[in-house]
């Protein structure tokens, strides 16, 4: 049976089949509903209001979705199950999360396990991007699995490019998506990619920034660098890139070209364990100790961080220990 989802007061009016999800019976038809975990019910991403009545919550939802949250009707598209006609309010922001064809142009190993990849938009000829932001890929099934696979990576290019643009991609271990990047993507292979999507973004403020990067984490920030750089914006700030070895650090030599190119910004690189073999004379220790190091006092500063969930909440603590207001403190936690 079809039922009918009335979208923000019937602004716009969709089909739902029963026994589809709400996810996938607005990702269908064209609205794109935010997921770092291709509606797996693990991100909880996907969160939209149910105006009357809100389904019974999964557990999936108690998990993510607070008390509070639950009982004024949010739930998760993912988890949501269509039994009949409903009415949802999402942010109008998502009416613009648009569709891209692109082709795979390069792909530049910049570690063991990390790799820089572009892609060229074909259809649409131009693509919508937000310096920050990240975009939702549809990797083709493989083996016995019928259906593609959807994964979230950061932008990593200047926006500004409509055409061109690029991601820093770790290889994560056991991961599908992952290994068909590394192992069986190929310069020339077409993707669908859907965004931009995500809240992490520079924010128009007056106050010093802290960027601080682990891994791949650099890609957002990367792109806000760029971004800044493009449209002239004077920002004092830092970049901390923390790595393990030296082996594990990558473009340098464009993250030190920043520090001439954007007035009032530092870049530095740290590692946790360097080899005797490379000669580090840099900062040395976990990422949390040489910003711990840096700053006595962080409470008319702000922060963009981008890096592992431990990575993250470890930030977050020392930044707070220092007097940082939470609402000052700008991140992205992928699963």
């Amino acid at each position: 049976m079809s039922y009918q989802i009335s979208v923000n007061d019937g602004a716009r009016i969709y089909a739902g089949q029963e026994g589809e999800t709400l996810f996938q019976a607005l990702t269908r038809q064209g609205l794109f509903i935010p997921t770092a975990c291709g509606g797996q019910g693990k991100c909880g991403m996907c969160r939209l209001k149910i105006q009357s009545p809100a389904p019974s919550p999964t557990e999936a939802e108690k998990r993510l979705l607070k008390d509070d949250e639950l009982a004024g009707g949010l739930r998760l598209a993912c988890q949501c199950v269509i039994r009949g006609d409903l009415a949802v309010t999402v942010p109008e922001a998502y009416y613009s999360i648009g569709e891209y064809r692109v082709k795979i142009t390069k792909k530049v190993p910049l570690t063991r396990d990390i790799l820089l990849l572009g892609c060229q938009a074909l259809e649409p000829k131009l693509i919508r991007t937000e310096a920050g932001s990240w975009m939702q890929w549809e990797i083709p099934p493989c083996g016995t699995d019928c259906q593609p696979y959807l994964r979230s990576f950061s932008l990593a290019s200047d926006p500004a490019n409509r055409r061109n643009i690029e991601f820093i991609i770790r290889r994560t271990p056991c991961g599908k998506g992952t290994a068909w990047i590394f192992e069986q993507a190929k310069v020339g292979d077409v993707l669908t990619l859907r965004g931009p999507n995500g809240e992490f973004r520079l924010h128009a403020t007056e106050k010093r920034a802290i960027f601080i990067a682990g891994g791949s984490g650099l890609s957002a920030i990367r792109s806000i660098l760029l971004d800044m750089r493009t449209r002239k914006i004077h920002k004092p700030s830092e970049l901390f890139f923390g790595a393990v070895s030296r082996r594990d650090l990558y473009l340098l030599d464009e993250l030190q070209q920043l520090e001439q190119d954007l007035p009032d910004f530092k870049f530095i690189p740290a590692l946790s364990a360097p080899l005797p073999k490379d000669d580090w004379q840099g900062e040395t220790g976990l990422i949390t100790a040489v910003v711990d190091r840096h700053y006595a006092e962080c409470s008319n500063l702000e922060a963009y961080l981008c890096g592992s969930p431990g990575m993250l909440d470890a930030c977050i603590k020392v930044l707070k220990d220092k007097g940082m207001p939470a609402d000052s403190i700008y991140f992205d936690k992928f699963v």
